[in-house]
């Protein structure tokens, strides 16, 4: 009993979460800590035994002072590989921003030169529209505005200028997940729009499960979109009075799919097969009780809601 409540505490003082350590790159770490302690056990054991035998109850009392160091070392190495990883993921991470900052800061550049262009020409337009209307011309106005004032109000809405909204995520590494997905989506023929209305802050989660999730999800929104016939993606991050929502909605070929089987093993809206990451995805937020996921399929959208539960002090 009392060797339980020293693990016990142990545990607690060096913040090893279980859950922590179900991870595929921690495979190779958790199967030399094994090994160690079974080691240990088998140390232990012999402890036990040689303390029965009349005249090595000391050498007994040494091999049992022994597994206990060992154990506490093998605890400061499990700590010691735990701060490695974080550190390690948290560069890795700020590699990811920096790579596509410059992608994000260019096409920022390139719409802010494509909107000082357009007050020029709007300018011109309007004079245009002036002197239609002063000459009282209704076939010259109707012609600027189809040909000049509609296919620049069409231009306005493109998709493109949708990086605009990113400024509105104070989150780094959310804010570069979703730029990354707009040019992911570019790429693959795919019309991306977002909206982010309202400043949104940190979020109640993780740094690594924020970017293994995100990823699987806009990712998959992605492939999904670019292999439907409307090639369609919208993404939404909302700030509400309790919660934090970000919803993700792309275009499918997939018309049904029982809800039931959506987070399956294998099963995925891209294809037979395909689907570990919404089981990825699933086994995550299991890990925690201030996050929801909801998934919804009508005809042929497919919906992802995550809410954020907002912490207050």
């Amino acid at each position: 009993m009392l060797t339980y409540i020293v693990i016990v505490t142990i545990i607690r003082y060096f913040h090893l979460e279980l859950n922590y350590f179900d991870k595929d790159y921690l495979y190779h770490f958790l199967k030399k800590v094994f090994f160690a302690l079974l080691l240990l056990h088998i140390v232990s054991f012999v402890s036990d035994m040689v303390s029965t035998i009349k005249h090595l109850n000391s050498f007994g009392s040494i091999l049992s002072s022994i597994v206990f160091i060992s154990l506490l070392l093998t605890f400061f190495a499990m700590n010691s590989h735990k701060e490695q990883m974080e550190k390690e993921i948290a560069l890795k991470q700020k590699k990811f921003e920096q790579k596509h900052l410059q992608n994000y800061t260019d096409e920022i550049v390139g719409l802010y030169n494509e909107i000082r262009g357009f007050r020029h020409d709007y300018a011109g337009m309007l004079v245009s529209m002036q002197m239609a209307i002063d000459s009282g011309d209704l076939q010259e106005i109707d012609r600027i505005y189809n040909e000049v004032l509609v296919k620049a109000n069409h231009k306005l809405r493109s998709d493109k200028y949708t990086y605009f909204d990113l400024n509105n995520i104070e989150d780094s590494a959310l804010r570069s997940l979703v730029a990354q997905s707009i040019v992911y989506a570019r790429n693959n023929g795919v019309e991306f729009t977002l909206e982010v209305k309202d400043t949104i802050t940190k979020l109640p989660i993780e740094l690594l499960d924020l970017v293994r999730i995100m990823s699987v999800l806009l990712n998959n929104a992605v492939e999904g979109s670019a292999d439907s016939y409307k090639k369609q993606m919208e993404v939404a991050v909302i700030k509400m009075e309790t919660e934090t929502v970000i919803v993700i909605q792309n275009s499918c070929k997939m018309t049904m799919t029982p809800s039931g089987d959506l987070f399956a093993l294998g099963f995925s809206t891209k294809g037979r097969n395909r689907g570990v990451g919404l089981n990825n995805v699933k086994e995550l937020l299991d890990k925690y009780n201030n996050i929801i996921l909801e998934t919804e399929m009508e005809g042929s959208t497919f919906r992802q809601i995550i809410r954020f539960k907002r912490e207050f002090e």
